[in-house]
C-alpha cells in the first residue's frame, strides 16, 4: 500500500466533498492507496479519527462514503438493521434485500443517500451502503434489493485500514 500526504488544494476539494457528512476540518489528511484495488482509496486524518472510501462507481461518478471504523460520521448517519440471516451475505458483498431489514433509524434519506447496515443481536455496524430508494419508498417496498452495499467487513479497504494502523487497530 502507498501512503500520500495531500496537497492543502487536494485536501480542501475532499473536505468539500464530505462537508455533508460532517463539520470536520482535518488537520493531517493523507490517502492510502490498497495495491490490490486500483478503484478505490482511503483518505484518512488519524488525528481528527476520520476514515473515508473513495470509489470510481460504473457512471464515472466518485463516491466518498465513511469507512467502518470512522468515529465520526457513522454515528449521523441513518440506520438500516437487518436479521441474522442476512450478515454472511453482506459481509460477502451483497446488497441489502427488503425481506432481510427488520429496523430503520436516524432521519429521512434519499435515493442516493448513504446509510450504515447494522446486524440485529449485537447491534453492531457490519457495512455502508446507498440507498437505492427512498425511505420511503424503502418502508413500502416488500422485497428486491434496496441497498448498495459499497463497503462492508472482511473487504479490501477494511483489510487495508489494518495496514494503515497496524494488527488490531482496525475495529
Amino acid at each position: 500500500m502507498r501512503i500520500y500526504n495531500l496537497s492543502k488544494s487536494a485536501r480542501d476539494e475532499i473536505v468539500h466533498k464530505i462537508t455533508g457528512f460532517t463539520s470536520a476540518k482535518p488537520k493531517d489528511l493523507k490517502i492510502a492507496e490498497p495495491e490490490s484495488d486500483g478503484d478505490s482509496s482511503i483518505i484518512f486524518d488519524r488525528e481528527e479519527r476520520l476514515y473515508v472510501g473513495q470509489r470510481r462507481l460504473p457512471s464515472g461518478e466518485e463516491l466518498i462514503f465513511p469507512l467502518l471504523k470512522d468515529e465520526r460520521i457513522l454515528p449521523k448517519l441513518p440506520v438500516v438493521t437487518v436479521d441474522s440471516g442476512a450478515v454472511k451475505f453482506v459481509c460477502n458483498g451483497a446488497n441489502i434485500m427488503r425481506p432481510g431489514i427488520t429496523k430503520l433509524e436516524g432521519d429521512d434519506f434519499a435515493k442516493g443517500g448513504l446509510l450504515v447496515v447494522r446486524e440485529q443481536k449485537y447491534g453492531k455496524a457490519i457495512a455502508v451502503g446507498r440507498a437505492l430508494l427512498s425511505r420511503k419508498e424503502l418502508e413500502s417496498a416488500s422485497k428486491g434489493p434496496v441497498v448498495e452495499n459499497v463497503h462492508y467487513v472482511g473487504d479490501r479497504l477494511w483489510d487495508s485500514l489494518k495496514e494503515i494502523d497496524g494488527p488490531g487497530q482496525a475495529s
